[in-house]
């Protein structure tokens, strides 16, 4: 038996046909984006386009830095070239294998405030990529993976931070400078003859602010024996310095580089810093970054009379200062050194 519709009837048929149709073309795209997805899992290659805001779950390393994590499975014996690159801030990768362990990580690549890893995976499995920052503004990003081989493994190692243990008794690379705050010291070659303790750091950094009392001792103490401090930091853009407050803040626009001249001396002088600071292009603080190994701040580099590494810390600590400061005074009491 037929039943004819009448025109409500009719009328909500229609829609619900639609709608079904409507529903079951979103279901087929995103069933699509799924499979584009996989396939570029299955072929080794990934690319993502995301943004971190201070909304993100803070990474387990860096404790407050916002970060995104990325699944991703891994051939035993394939080599993965991972890139992490921002213009908003500075990169920084970590990679954990299935079981949750840090297996690799990288801060400055090449040269740039942007990270690589080059990873050959041991065992086959679903890997974690963590993409973090260790400082600039939040923002967005592009993370990359693509299969690589044997010359992309040797090509990141080389560029990558040495080891500290290998910076020991060798000749301290130089760092160039844009601009010297307290001195005249354009590069830390201006400063042989002296003991010199390089200190990486920045405005931001909270473990670096805890460091200046003994900075500004150390500078009164063994000054007037031949020491010297020298501060590098770099060009941040978007972190001024309310001076009445004496606190940092978040700029929405980027300071020009005088301004960030004129930021960096109410900082130095709030805070009674008096050693020469040297601000570095973004490029001069990766190739520092790099020969120094510096994979954290505040990092202290301290070099002998005749331009030779002598001891390398990294952190505010008591033990650490302590270290520093014994070997400080030996050094300065040494004048072959």
């Amino acid at each position: 038996m037929v039943r004819l519709l009448g025109p409500t009837a009719v009328l909500l048929a229609a829609l619900a046909v639609l709608l079904s149709s409507s529903q079951g073309g979103t279901g087929a795209r995103a069933d699509e984006e799924k499979q584009k997805e996989k396939q570029k899992q299955k072929e080794g290659t990934l690319k993502v386009e995301d943004e971190l805001t201070r909304d993100d779950p803070k990474d387990k390393v860096l404790k407050r830095s916002p970060v995104k994590t990325y699944d991703f499975d891994m051939k035993k014996g394939t080599i993965y070239v991972i890139d992490l690159k921002s213009k908003a801030f500075d990169a920084y990768l970590r990679l954990e294998d299935p079981d949750g362990k840090q297996v690799a990580e990288n801060d400055d690549f090449g040269g740039t405030l942007d990270s690589r890893i080059a990873y050959k995976a041991p065992e086959s499995g679903k890997y974690k990529i963590c993409a973090t920052r260790l400082s600039g503004a939040d923002g967005k990003f592009v993370l990359t993976v693509r299969t690589g081989s044997e010359k992309d493994l040797e090509s990141t190692k080389r560029a990558n931070p040495v080891a500290h243990a290998d910076l020991i008794g060798k000749q301290a690379p130089d760092i160039v400078g844009e601009h010297t705050l307290n001195g005249k010291a354009k590069k830390l070659s201006d400063l042989k003859g002296k003991v010199v303790l390089v200190d990486f750091w920045a405005v931001w950094c909270g473990p670096c602010i805890a460091t200046f009392p003994h900075l500004r001792e150390w500078k009164k103490e063994y000054g007037p024996d031949g020491f010297e401090i020298l501060g590098v930091t770099t060009y941040y853009e978007r972190i001024g310095f309310d001076k009445t407050a004496g606190k940092i803040k978040q700029l929405k626009e980027n300071l020009s580089k005088d301004e960030e001249h004129d930021m960096l001396k109410d900082f130095a002088a709030h805070h009674k810093l008096k050693h020469p600071l040297l601000a570095v292009s973004k490029q001069e603080w990766g190739n520092a970054s790099t020969a120094y190994g510096v994979r954290g701040i505040p990092q202290a580099v301290l070099i002998d009379r005749k331009g030779i590494v002598r001891m390398i810390k990294v952190g505010s600590g008591d033990a650490n200062a302590e270290a520093l400061q014994a070997e400080i005074r030996k050094l300065v009491k040494d004048k072959t050194k």
